[in-house]
């Protein structure tokens, strides 16, 4: 595959779990890599992490603020390029997507339908107005590349999730129309299953969660943020696929 030596990587949404292990991937493959986050602690917290564990590319390594729950996101988000950027001095080869709160889960008869919305503009949003926004600020080349981030229930829903459902099917048409209007600039998607990360809470509930988790699970096991992860890193160096979804969910729908 070709290489991604030098390549400048921004990562919404990478001070932590599958965003953060993909700053690390990147980083080892030796990228330059900006991560973006609403939370001030959470990013120097994720860049001390990084810098510790790459002492000698701490150079490489910068941290952004942007709360993408706001009415004005694209303003923000033409202030994040712009400053990852340096004002497009220095255009982006490659954009991660992995932001997202999670609301609390209703079933839908429960649900009051506009307040709900109004909390998933991170997930509905933000991914369009990337996709205005992002490409005077990347390279423009079939070796730059837009992941965005979807979901298993996309193919397999699960009771009481027709809001996910519901976004992460409607990410799937999203990224084939990018694919379309934004080439040669590739824009892919990855779709994890169960993982583990930070929004299952603290360390010792999430392997609880894991181990109840993966006792039902095809393969005996969850997915780690290191595992999905690969699959980010997969569309930055396959410089031919576009408008694809990568799926690591561990057979999770076949199930």
């Amino acid at each position: 595959m070709p290489p991604i030596l030098k390549h400048h990587v921004l990562i919404v949404g990478g001070t932590s779990g599958i965003g953060f292990a993909v700053a690390e991937l990147a980083l080892a493959s030796g990228c330059t890599v900006a991560i973006a986050s609403s939370n001030p602690t959470r990013i120097s917290s994720a860049i001390i992490r990084l810098q510790a564990s790459f002492l000698d590319k701490k150079s490489l390594i910068s941290g952004h603020e942007i709360d993408l729950q706001t009415p004005d996101i694209e303003a923000r988000l033409t202030t994040l390029f712009d400053a990852v950027t340096s004002n497009k001095s220095k255009l982006l080869n490659h954009i991660v997507f992995t932001a997202g709160r999670i609301p609390k889960l209703k079933p839908l008869p429960e649900m009051d339908i506009i307040s709900t919305l109004n909390l998933t503009q991170s997930s509905l949003s933000a991914p369009l107005a990337l996709g205005k926004l992002a490409p005077p600020y990347l390279v423009p080349s079939y070796s730059s590349s837009i992941t965005l981030t979807g979901g298993r229930v996309a193919d397999k829903p699960l009771p009481n999730y027709t809001l996910f459902s519901f976004y992460a099917s409607g990410l799937h048409g999203l990224v084939k129309s990018l694919a379309f209007d934004l080439a040669p600039i590739r824009v892919n998607m990855a779709s994890p299953g169960a993982t583990v990360t930070e929004m299952w809470g603290p360390e010792e509930v999430r392997e609880m969660m894991a181990k109840k988790v993966g006792e039902t699970a095809l393969l005996g096991k969850v997915g780690s943020a290191e595992e999905v992860a690969e699959g980010y890193v997969y569309f930055m160096r396959d410089w031919n696929v576009t408008g694809e979804v990568l799926r690591s969910e561990g057979g999770a729908i076949l199930q």
